[in-house]
């Protein structure tokens, strides 16, 4: 695989709306509105069983790379001891299961995946350990489970057929 371009820096925040407002007067930058990335079939170091993944985020506006915000939640990746850069997240990955096999073999450690209902891989993080306490984040082109902050369903980006928290405003 070539080099993918990074889609979003990840960053873990302790308050999602505090944030956001330190990052807008910081930065002068405008956030989307909140989404939920929500899963019952996230497998992380928390538990050997896929397990309930429930993670608020917002995403800055414009060009990337992205500013992605995410609330610390639970026990495992994203629990509030990991606060700080997450992850650089790689998107749009066409084979994420071939990628997977590629970095398995090459010995990365995957310390988190999630599976969509057929089965399929839609992410996974690369452990943190080797690359100075920042996760890699791989993303499939397959639809994620992206909902907004009330739960509603996350409106449908046309560039990409995935829900997106952008798309509401005609932005992806």
């Amino acid at each position: 695989m070539a080099l993918p371009v990074v889609d979003h820096i990840g960053v873990l925040v302790l308050d999602l709306e505090e944030a956001m407002a330190r990052y807008t007067r910081a930065l002068d930058v405008e956030f989307s509105p909140v989404g939920r990335y929500r899963t019952d079939r996230y497998e992380d170091d928390s538990s050997d069983c896929p397990h309930r993944h429930d993670a608020r985020f917002a995403v800055t506006r414009g060009p990337g790379p992205r500013i992605e915000l995410l609330e610390a939640t639970g026990e495992g990746t994203h629990a509030a001891r990991h606060a700080g850069v997450h992850h650089l997240a790689f998107t749009g990955i066409r084979d994420l299961d071939a990628e997977y096999e590629r970095v398995t073999a090459a010995g990365v450690r995957v310390e988190a995946q999630n599976t969509d209902a057929e089965g399929r891989r839609l992410l996974f993080f690369a452990a943190a350990e080797p690359w100075s306490g920042t996760r890699l984040e791989l993303v499939s082109a397959l639809p994620g489970p992206i909902v907004l902050d009330d739960g509603s369903p996350a409106p449908v980006d046309p560039r990409t057929g995935r829900p997106s928290v952008l798309a509401l405003e005609g932005e992806s």
